[in-house]
């Protein structure tokens, strides 16, 4: 029984309300109202065109009409839709977003109804980051972005711009590297050698163009990167020396090995070597050196862009001179006028041995301007035959060996000739 009271009391209602309406309309006091109002873009307060604007109760939507190129638009509004809380919802393309407006019942008997300015969502520029610059050579580097949101708007363009000058823009030298969003890599190049440039990633949509953040970095001298080896072989005119070119510096190296000079920092401009073009490792001989003397070394390499050289080395030639000893005395050896001695040349410096023998003398620290002997030439062990001595004098000597260089002594040796008997 209370269910039936109940569906009669909402039938009771409706008809009571419906007849409420038809008899106001009937009347003359209320009828069909519009609703009107003005879409603009709340980024830049702009009117916008072709927006949808339609009734909805959230189930059903009717009555769908479009904004004008002012922005503006009006669409029936019947007590009904009042009754049933309509309201109205305004869209467009993907670039705004849509808008929910809510109107509130309005007394019967108005003819208009002004919703005024909706403001809706439209798109902005893109979100871009810049990534750090890597790969950094004398006339190029790699740097790059991240597109993280596209602003309502596709992205169509995306990339990396730079210059010498801060804020750099698509107006200065940039890539194109796809579009949409996500990450991307950028080769710049045709970049100056020691030069600093300034970078931004750039993405554009149909708004406009915007930029990450900016980054600064400085191209290398193009010049190749050496090293200097030690020096070995070390004679009294010639050394080994060499090193190794490690890096080209993003030019062919043209020339490398390495100059050398009696001052400190040798450049080409002294004497060098030429060896191969290639990176790696590479061995020098250095010649026409002065016996006896100090001198630098640094291993260099040549491109287009310039001259690099490694690590200064020092080292000093071999005295050029032979190396001798003198032999021990031989008491049995000696008499009252003569007196066997001798002595080994062990190396000839580099150079040919052209004299050896004992040199002698009654004060110390004889030499060959003293009385000596001659016992051939070059390396080897030699006795001489010391004569016309005087009986019962004591003897200083020393074993000698020349060659081109000059003359050495071996250590000096005593010794006492007999007295006649």
């Amino acid at each position: 029984m209370k269910k039936y009271l109940w569906v009669l009391c909402a039938l009771c209602e409706i008809f009571i309300l419906t007849g409420c309406i038809k008899s106001l309309e009937d009347e003359g006091i209320y009828g069909e109202t519009i609703c009107t109002g003005t879409v603009i873009n709340n980024q830049n307060s702009q009117p916008v065109e072709g927006m949808r604007v339609s009734k909805t109760d959230g189930k059903t939507i009717t009555d769908v009409t479009l904004t004008e190129a002012d922005g503006s638009f009006s669409i029936a509004v019947t007590p009904e839709d009042v009754h049933h809380n309509f309201y109205l919802l305004i869209e467009a393309d993907s670039l705004y977003g849509s808008r929910d407006v809510q109107f509130t019942r309005f007394p019967f008997g108005n003819q208009q109804f002004n919703l005024g300015v909706v403001q809706v969502q439209g798109p902005v520029p893109p979100t871009v980051l810049t990534t750090s610059v890597q790969a950094i050579a004398a006339n190029s580097a790699a740097a790059g972005g991240n597109v993280t949101e596209v602003g309502g708007s596709a992205v169509t363009v995306r990339g990396v711009c730079w210059s010498t000058l801060q804020l750099p823009t698509v107006s200065d030298p940039h890539t194109t590297d796809g579009r949409g969003p996500g990450e991307f890599t950028s080769q710049l190049t045709g970049l100056s050698v020691n030069t600093v440039y300034y970078v931004r990633a750039y993405a554009t949509n149909s708004v406009g163009t915007a930029y990450g953040e900016q980054y600064e970095f400085r191209t290398t001298d193009g010049l190749p990167t050496v090293t200097t080896d030690t020096i070995s072989a070390i004679t009294a005119t010639t050394a080994l020396g060499g090193g190794e070119a490690l890096a080209d510096g993003g030019y062919t190296i043209t020339a490398k090995g390495v100059c050398w000079s009696m001052a400190q920092l040798p450049t080409i401009d002294n004497n060098h070597t030429t060896d191969d073009y290639s990176l790696g490792t590479f061995a020098s001989q250095l010649y026409g050196l002065e016996p006896g003397t100090t001198y630098y070394v640094r291993a260099y390499a040549t491109n287009v862009v310039g001259t690099a050289y490694g690590e200064q080395r020092t080292f000093t030639t071999l005295s050029g001179l032979p190396t001798v000893v003198t032999a021990a005395v031989d008491t049995n050896a000696i008499t009252a006028t003569t007196a066997t001695l001798g002595g080994t040349v062990s190396t000839d410096g580099g150079f040919a041995c052209t004299s050896r023998g004992i040199c002698y003398a009654t004060q110390p620290t004889p030499t060959i301007a003293n009385a000596h002997t001659t016992d051939g030439s070059g390396t080897g062990t030699f006795t001489s035959q010391l004569a016309g001595l005087q009986s019962g004098v004591t003897y200083y000597a020393r074993a000698y060996a020349t060659n081109a260089i000059g003359t050495v002594y071996g250590e000096e040796v005593v010794f006492e000739t007999k007295w006649y008997k």
